[in-house]
């Protein structure tokens, strides 16, 4: 995967390949992106953070975080682990967008791939000042 190739030298190679691949198959799974003529886009920002964000057409409701709860056996279990997974290796983590004009879903990295004691539980509703604004959408007032 080429997102594995553009992080090579960190030690984050892998994460970064996880996330792009579990944001991108959600977008194809679960919105108009992955109907006839549909697309997405992945975008990559390294900075303090390592940024990826998968926009998509909207469509079919709206991302969701489920808890995942290892008591619920597969596979009541099986769906919507991949975004928790996703928040579990996050420093940050958002959705913006609505299902008419597309989503955008987007984590941020920690370059030396440390692993975070206490994962984000609230999802904010933007990237942090300094993040690209995916699809356009506008910062809110600070």
């Amino acid at each position: 995967m080429f997102t594995v190739l553009l992080f090579a030298d960190l030690e984050i190679d892998h994460k970064v390949g996880f996330v792009v691949t579990e944001l991108a198959t959600n977008a194809v799974r679960h919105s108009r992106s992955g109907e006839h003529k549909g697309s997405f886009a992945v975008e990559l920002l390294l900075d303090d953070l390592a940024y990826i964000g998968v926009s998509d057409l909207g469509g079919h409701g709206c991302p969701v975080v489920k808890e995942h709860s290892r008591d619920v056996p597969l596979p009541e279990n099986e769906d919507g682990r991949g975004l928790w997974a996703v928040t579990q290796m996050a420093t940050v983590f958002g959705i913006d967008g609505n299902p008419a004009e597309g989503h955008t879903v987007w984590a941020g990295l920690d370059r030396t791939g440390q692993s975070r004691d206490n994962p984000p539980k609230v999802t904010p509703k933007h990237p942090p000042a300094g993040w690209p604004v995916p699809n356009g959408l506008p910062r809110p007032p600070s």
